[in-house]
């Protein structure tokens, strides 16, 4: 959505060898957030990850 600023905050734990990524987003409303969900952006960000995880399986 364009003109919407939100902030992200991301946070990682490690726990017995593995680490845990957690991402918050926090929008200045909700029409923001509910107009980013309605843009199709968690399957691109779904896909975003996915990327990472093959990444990072090639570091292991």
């Amino acid at each position: 959505m364009p003109g919407t600023e939100y902030v992200v905050t991301t946070t990682f734990v490690e726990k017995d060898g593995k680490t845990t990524m957690m991402s918050h987003m926090r929008y200045q409303s909700r029409e923001h957030r509910d107009g980013h969900l309605q843009s199709g952006m968690e399957s691109g960000m779904n896909e975003t990850f996915q990327r990472l995880d093959e990444v990072l399986a090639t570091l292991a």
